[in-house]
C-alpha cells in the first residue's frame, strides 16, 4: 500500500531483493503489476530474477526507480553503484517502512580513482587470493598475474581468509594491493588502508588493460561480466 501511495502509475520501476526474499518478490510483483504500467524484475544471470549480491547487480537502462525489498543497505548499494542514474528506495518488511536511499557516487569514484592513480607507480604488488569460502578465484588470479608479468612488475601472492589494514601494513615492501575476494572490500574499506587496495577490475584499469567505466561495474558473479569476473570467458 505504501508503494502504491508514493509512486505514480507511470513510474518505470525495477523490483530487486536478496535471495532471502526471492519467494516474496514474485508475490509483490503480482500485487503491484496492476498499478504500474511498466514494472520489471531484472536479472543478472546466473542469479535469480531480482536477486542482488553485494558485488553483483543488473544494470537498468530504462528505469526511473528501483525498489529494494529487504533490511539493511549492503545489497541495495550494489544496485545503486551499478545504476547511479536511478532513484533508489528501500522497503523494509520488518519495520514496514519505505525510505528513499542515497549513495555518494562522487566520493566513491574519487576514492577509487585516487587509489588507481597511486597504484600506477607501484614497483611491487601484493596479490591477495581470498581463502574464505568461494571468494578467491584462481582464474582471476591468473588473469592478474599474466598482466603483471606483461608489464614487468614484481608481485607476491598471499592467501588470506580476512583482509585487515593492520595485516597489510606488516608487508612493508608492498606498494599496492590487489584483492581477489570481494570488490566491496576495496569500495567500502579501501580508503582506510595505508596502501591502495584494488579490486580485480581496478587493478586492470591501473595496469592499462581496461578503461575506467563511469558506470562502475558490479558484475563479479554475473555471466556477462568483464575479464575481472568469476564467469568470464575470453571471446573466441
Amino acid at each position: 500500500a505504501s508503494v502504491v501511495a508514493n509512486f505514480e502509475a507511470s513510474t518505470r520501476v525495477a523490483l530487486v531483493s536478496t535471495i532471502q526474499f526471492a519467494a516474496s518478490l514474485g508475490a509483490i510483483y503480482e500485487q503491484l503489476r496492476n498499478h504500474f504500467t511498466d514494472l520489471q524484475v531484472p536479472q543478472a544471470r546466473p542469479l535469480s530474477k531480482g536477486e542482488l549480491l553485494g558485488c553483483t547487480s543488473p544494470k537498468f537502462h530504462d528505469r526511473d526507480a528501483l525498489i529494494y525489498i529487504g533490511d539493511g543497505r549492503f545489497h541495495l548499494e550494489s544496485a545503486m553503484i551499478a545504476n547511479p542514474h536511478v532513484k533508489a528506495y528501500r522497503y523494509d518488511p520488518y519495520e514496514k517502512k519505505l525510505t528513499h536511499e542515497e549513495y555518494d557516487h562522487k566520493m566513491m569514484h574519487a576514492n577509487r580513482q585516487a587509489a588507481i592513480h597511486v597504484s600506477k607507480n607501484a614497483k611491487k604488488f601484493g596479490v591477495i587470493l581470498g581463502s574464505l569460502g568461494r571468494q578467491g578465484n584462481p582464474a582471476i588470479l591468473t588473469t592478474i598475474e599474466n598482466r603483471l608479468k606483461a608489464c614487468g612488475i614484481a608481485y607476491v601472492v598471499v592467501l588470506m581468509s580476512e583482509v585487515f589494514p593492520q595485516r597489510l601494513d606488516m608487508f612493508q615492501s608492498i606498494d599496492a594491493w590487489i584483492q581477489i575476494a570481494c570488490p566491496r572490500l576495496s569500495i567500502d574499506w579501501g580508503h582506510m588502508c595505508t596502501k591502495p587496495l584494488l579490486s580485480p577490475y581496478e587493478a586492470l584499469v591501473a595496469l592499462n588493460s581496461v578503461e575506467w567505466q563511469e558506470q562502475y561495474p558490479m558484475d563479479f558473479y554475473a555471466k556477462q561480466g568483464g575479464e575481472w569476473t568469476n564467469y568470464y570467458t575470453p571471446p573466441k
